[in-house]
């Protein structure tokens, strides 16, 4: 074998966090890495966190993004939410929607352009790769950017809608076009297009005009948890031993239901809601759960990392995930705390629409309700936790068979390593 043939492959991952709770970004960099490839996420930079990190099978280098422009300002955007009063009320609204026009407009120039230097700089950190892998479209035209500088492939692991998610939603239509037409001319400069749900694909693949390369799930990491369950939220949040546990686990922002939870749990008895997670909203979502009726019986911890997730979801007795139906994007979501659930063999407690409704259907892992609705949203979860232990034992069983099936990690990353192979980026 000569030498080129012996080499081993670099691959570059390229996301838009500091790399704490990217629970995907995690198992891709780490399944890659006990492959035997040269796996290097390149991360943004985060309070007193290192600029670089030796992990399990690969290293992470935080890469600061570049000092806004001084000469293109950008005005600040109309927040959200209020009561508008007549006329005021109604010129306020209509000079709010042209702030946010014009400042959005602004947003999306200056980041054209410093995602140019973006990219320089990443260049300069990592080095030439063999995969580019773009893990949201915030971080697609880097990976353009840096297979056009250094060469190989490009691949776009688009897993959400972007577009049509998060603020981007929230975009007037005409910039949310403009948005599309530069993803999809991006996304033609790519070699292969990963996404995370037959959804996901059918819609990705007519937006963005290219077939889909490969379906990758959000599985879950195999694991063997332990039995009886450990006591960990018990022991931290001090809980008498009859209390039942539901857990919501992720990012804490709007359209994830928290709302309606705080108001479920009322209506469930011995049970605490802890919430365990991260996000822009985190403190905004913890005041108003310490206001609410409730108040005692919501606990928030911070956010569990990747390799942690599987024991806390082991040790809950329902992991909770009422995503509303308020974008095209979480209409077809299919979250990955619904896997990672599965994993630790509980039950889950998820909305249904068309991203979730077949897999809790097919795996009987849990129980559908209306997300929008708290009263069902506490029926559900009374139906998980008030079960006979019998029918609880099966319900874990079903989890954890749906876990180490199809749905399981393993399988996804085997899938992962196939695309790689059909783009000549083989295993060494």
């Amino acid at each position: 074998m000569d030498a080129s043939a012996a080499r081993v492959p670099r691959v570059a991952i390229l996301i838009n966090n500091p790399y704490l709770a990217d629970s995907r970004a995690w198992k891709i960099a780490t399944s890659l890495g006990s492959a035997g490839y040269d796996v290097t996420v390149v991360a943004r930079e985060g309070d007193g966190l290192p600029p670089r990190e030796e992990l399990a099978g690969h290293r992470v280098i935080r890469v600061p993004q570049p000092r806004p422009l001084g000469w293109l300002p950008v005005p600040a955007l109309p927040s959200e939410g209020g009561a508008d009063h007549g006329r005021r009320g109604a010129l306020e609204r209509v000079a709010g929607r042209v702030r946010e026009t014009v400042g959005r407009g602004l947003q999306a120039g200056r980041y054209l352009l410093l995602s140019r230097a973006w990219a320089r700089d990443i260049s300069a950190a990592v080095g030439p790769a063999d995969v580019w892998q773009a893990e949201s479209v915030i971080t697609l035209p880097l990976a353009v950017a840096l297979r056009r500088r250094h060469g190989g492939v490009a691949v776009y692991d688009a897993n959400d809608i972007d577009t049509e998610s998060g603020r981007f939603a929230r975009l007037p239509a005409w910039w949310r076009t403009l948005l599309k037409r530069r993803e999809r001319a991006w996304t033609q400069q790519v070699d292969a297009l990963v996404t995370v749900s037959e959804p996901y694909a059918s819609i990705l693949s007519r937006t963005l005009r290219r077939p889909v390369t490969a379906i990758v799930r959000n599985g879950p990491p195999r694991y063997d948890p332990p039995d009886p369950p450990e006591r960990r939220f018990h022991a931290r949040f001090h809980l008498d031993e009859g209390t039942r546990v539901v857990l919501y686990l992720g990012q804490v922002m709007d359209g994830r239901g928290l709302s309606e939870l705080f108001q479920a749990i009322a209506l469930v008895d011995r049970a605490v809601l802890v919430v365990a997670g991260f996000g822009p909203d985190y403190e905004r979502y913890r005041a108003a759960a310490g206001a609410s009726p409730a108040a005692s019986r919501i606990h928030f911890m911070a956010g569990v990392r990747p390799h942690e997730i599987p024991a806390w979801n082991a040790a809950a007795d329902v992991a909770v995930m009422p995503v509303q139906p308020d974008t095209l994007n979480h209409r077809y979501n299919t979250p990955t705390k619904l896997f990672d659930a599965m994993g630790g063999g509980v039950p889950v407690v998820a909305s249904d629409l068309p991203g979730i409704r077949p897999i809790v259907a097919a795996t009987g892992c849990g129980e559908l309700c209306d997300p929008t609705d708290p009263v069902d949203v506490a029926r559900a979860i009374r139906a998980v936790i008030d079960a006979s232990p019998a029918e609880r034992a099966a319900s874990r069983e079903r989890c954890l068979s749906a876990a180490r099936g199809e749905y399981g990690w393993d399988h996804q990353a085997a899938t992962l390593m196939g695309v790689y192979d059909t783009l000549g980026v083989s295993r060494p």
